[in-house]
């Protein structure tokens, strides 16, 4: 009979910086002892995960930070159940799927053997029919990896000879495939084209492309907490704004603003979630609402506090790539056009104007009138060239092209968005 771990070792990349332990009577908790020895190098750990090396940290707050890299939804539940552990079983899901997750930090009992399979088209076939109708993201019964998200994706690596790889045990991925959805092969295109829309706005550098194989498309994602050097995968430390908040990892609705609590400060917001990228490098403020303004254009209802992240380097901390941003808004017959987050206190797309975007800046308090102008002035102008530069796929909604220069005129305008007839 195999040993089941009482501890885990911490390590941030190839650092070892502490040991986990599980909570007696508390599925959904852990202790995180630091090594005497702890050093983290040049990268800086959020407030969240830990506060002085030495010190043991708050156990709430390192469980709700530790529970984000947790799968979400039908996902936890598949994989708590193909690893026979409960689906709000913290210390298990580190112990069974913490070789790699988002990020660098790693849950291992020992030096974890990692390899990579060479996968052929069956495989992939295999692999996207198991986390379409399995939802456990693919994994094999070696897997230690796993992401937070709802929809069907595995993750592979990309080595130097260009071919998808298999990782087995605690082997890192380098990119996400995100299958098509049956009869939703549209859906696919649109979210493609937010990339190319987000890369040539530059709010997103990561490189993606739609792809087939055994004629199942699929969208490849280039991972942006990987960096490939020759063929050893290097991992890059990384947080979403709702492990920084410190908000709780078993609710699905945490992340998203609450319309009928809109200031409950158990859920995100704008607000809250500025006040976790405030102190970053860089212009973390004018990113923040560049990003918040690309997804009102694009008609993007996901953009909660787990899609957006910060990025850890070597002293520079930085607001992350966007990432899934996907435009949504613009089916016949939708009944909700509520977005994630309210802007202004309003969460209903059609309602939104460039007033209320800069009103809801302002009320953050960080910045100039004159700076958050700008910097949303600064979003229109590119959008807009961008919509002019990046083809739109033949394969995608046919509705997206003009219902994005819809919202784009619209908000240039002064005027609420409203729905294009």
């Amino acid at each position: 009979m195999q040993t089941v771990a009482e501890e885990l070792m911490v390590t941030l990349g190839a650092r070892p910086i502490g040991v986990v332990t599980p909570v007696k009577n508390n599925r959904q908790a852990v202790d995180l002892r630091w090594a005497e020895d702890a050093d983290t190098g040049d990268v800086r750990l959020t407030e969240s995960f830990a506060a002085i090396p030495g010190i043991a940290p708050d156990r709430a707050r390192v469980s709700r930070f530790l529970g984000g890299y947790l799968p979400e939804g039908n996902q936890r539940t598949a994989m708590a159940t193909q690893r026979d552990i409960a689906a709000d079983d913290l210390f298990g899901f580190l112990r069974e799927y913490g070789g790699s997750l988002a990020g660098a930090l790693r849950f291992h009992e020992d030096t974890a053997a990692a390899s990579y399979q060479r996968m052929t088209p069956t495989m992939l076939r295999r692999a996207f029919d198991e986390a379409t109708d399995r939802h456990n993201l693919g994994a094999r019964e070696d897997s230690r990896s796993m992401i937070p998200g709802f929809q069907p994706k595995i993750l592979v690596a990309k080595l130097g000879d260009g071919h998808w790889y298999q990782p087995h045990g605690s082997a890192h991925s380098t990119h996400i495939l995100k299958p098509a959805r049956e009869n939703a092969t549209p859906r696919l295109h649109d979210e493609f084209y937010g990339h190319e829309l987000a890369r040539a706005v530059g709010l997103a550098s990561f490189h993606s492309e739609i792809l087939k194989s055994a004629g199942i498309p699929y969208l490849a994602i280039e991972r942006y907490d990987r960096r490939l050097n020759a063929d050893t995968v290097e991992v890059i430390h990384q947080e979403d704004s709702a492990q920084a908040m410190g908000l709780d990892w078993t609710s699905d609705d945490a992340k998203f603003q609450d319309p009928r609590r809109p200031r409950d400060r158990r859920r995100a917001s704008a607000y809250a979630i500025t006040e976790v990228l405030a102190a970053l490098d860089g212009d973390p403020v004018g990113t923040w609402l560049r990003q918040l303004a690309f997804r009102v254009l694009i008609g993007d209802n996901d953009g909660h506090a787990k899609n957006v992240s910060i990025l850890h380097q070597e002293n520079d901390d930085r607001v992350a790539d966007l990432y899934d941003a996907v435009p949504n808004l613009f089916q016949e017959g939708r009944v909700n056009w509520d977005m994630a987050l309210a802007f202004d206190g309003v969460f209903d797309h059609r309602n939104l104007t460039r007033g209320r975007l800069l009103r809801e800046a302002e009320s953050w308090g960080v910045a100039r009138a004159s700076r958050l102008e700008a910097a949303l002035d600064d979003v229109f102008d590119r959008f807009d060239a961008a919509l002019d530069s990046v083809p739109f796929p033949h394969a995608g909604s046919p509705a997206v092209p003009e219902t994005l220069r819809w919202n784009l005129n619209r908000l240039r305008s002064g005027r609420e968005i409203g729905v294009r007839s």
